[in-house]
């Protein structure tokens, strides 16, 4: 009796065992499952953490060799600045100085009505483009001197504009072959992106009613980047004379109209101030004034009538993301 007992309770001790050590083989097997879960998931955390630097150091780079290019694009343009404003000096130094301070505006004169038959000097006698050989009679010998030098630097020089007391004092370039030569190229003939101010393709010495001069918009104010500065009414007040000699003139203009518009297509019915350069008969011109005089930013008491002279400083002014946007200074010679 007692011996089954015993066998019983061993049998028993036996299946607690054997249970107790599934348990615990279970246990350590689940523990285990746990264990390669976290280091698994610790690998998959440890992988995406380095790609995630790899990317961030992808950006951090990319993001530092754009910042260097840009500042060295930035430093470029402004250098190339820098040149394009000394090449003008040079040139100003080399004519002896400017043609603003030739004493020949006095005070300004109206314009003379009286008789509407517009006379200029006969374009037959003079070449239009290295005209130095050849010059009008009312031409100074100051002027002749200056621009014989400019001719003699580049034959495509057409005569100089300046704006006292503005960055605006340079050549002024004509080639009727190609009239946007100058465009992307300075007065040396080489590749520049500010350009040089150059003559609409209509062009005519001596005869044109309005001579559109064209020229870049630039950011630190050379070419035509102080044009804008003619919005505020006051500059307008400070700077409203314009000088431009040529090979048949010595001539003061003053301004009429401050204008924003943009080029339109051929088919608008807009008014299109481009097409208005060179000669003009007596409605042309009559419409382009009143045209111009209606947009005009503010009101100038000066005007022009059919008998004036005009030159129109034309370049890019973009509002609104509008590619064609376009801003004019128109003024008329007074002498």
């Amino acid at each position: 009796m007692f011996s089954k007992l015993r066998e019983r309770l061993a049998e028993s001790r036996r299946l607690r065992e054997e249970r107790s050590e599934e348990t615990r083989n279970r246990v350590l097997s689940e523990r285990e499952a746990v264990l390669n879960e976290s280091e698994e998931t610790a690998r998959v955390q440890n992988l995406r953490r380095k790609q995630t630097n790899a990317v961030l150091n992808a950006i951090m780079t990319i993001s530092y060799c754009v910042l260097v290019v840009c500042a060295l694009e930035i430093v470029w343009y402004y250098y190339k600045g820098y040149q394009y404003t000394r090449q003008q000096e040079e040139i100003s130094v080399m004519m002896k100085g400017g043609i603003a301070d030739s004493g020949i505006l006095e005070r300004p004169t109206e314009s003379v009505v009286e008789d509407p038959q517009i006379t200029f000097p006969d374009e037959g006698n003079y070449e239009v483009v290295n005209v130095s050989r050849k010059f009008s009679q009312e031409v100074s010998d100051r002027w002749k001197e200056q621009y014989q030098y400019l001719t003699s630097v580049n034959p495509d020089c057409f005569g100089y504009i300046e704006i006292p007391d503005t960055k605006i004092k340079m050549p002024v370039m004509f080639t009727p072959q190609d009239y946007e030569h100058y465009l992307y190229r300075n007065f040396s003939d080489s590749y520049e992106t500010r350009g040089t101010p150059f003559l609409d393709i209509a062009t005519r010495l001596g005869e044109s009613q309005n001579y559109i001069i064209y020229a870049h918009n630039m950011r630190d104010g050379s070419a035509f980047g102080t044009l804008p500065e003619y919005l505020d009414r006051q500059y307008y007040e400070d700077h409203k004379y314009i000088y431009f000699n040529t090979a048949v003139s010595e001539g003061v203009y003053e301004i009429i109209a401050v204008c924003k518009t943009r080029i339109y297509s051929a088919a608008s019915k807009k008014f299109r101030y481009h097409i208005y350069g060179g000669k003009l008969t007596k409605s042309e011109f009559e419409t382009y004034v009143k045209e111009v005089k209606k947009m005009a930013r503010y009101s100038i008491d000066a005007t022009a009538v059919w008998g004036d002279e005009l030159i129109t400083l034309s370049t890019c002014y973009h509002d609104r993301a509008d590619d064609n946007g376009r801003l004019i200074v128109v003024a008329k010679r007074i002498r």
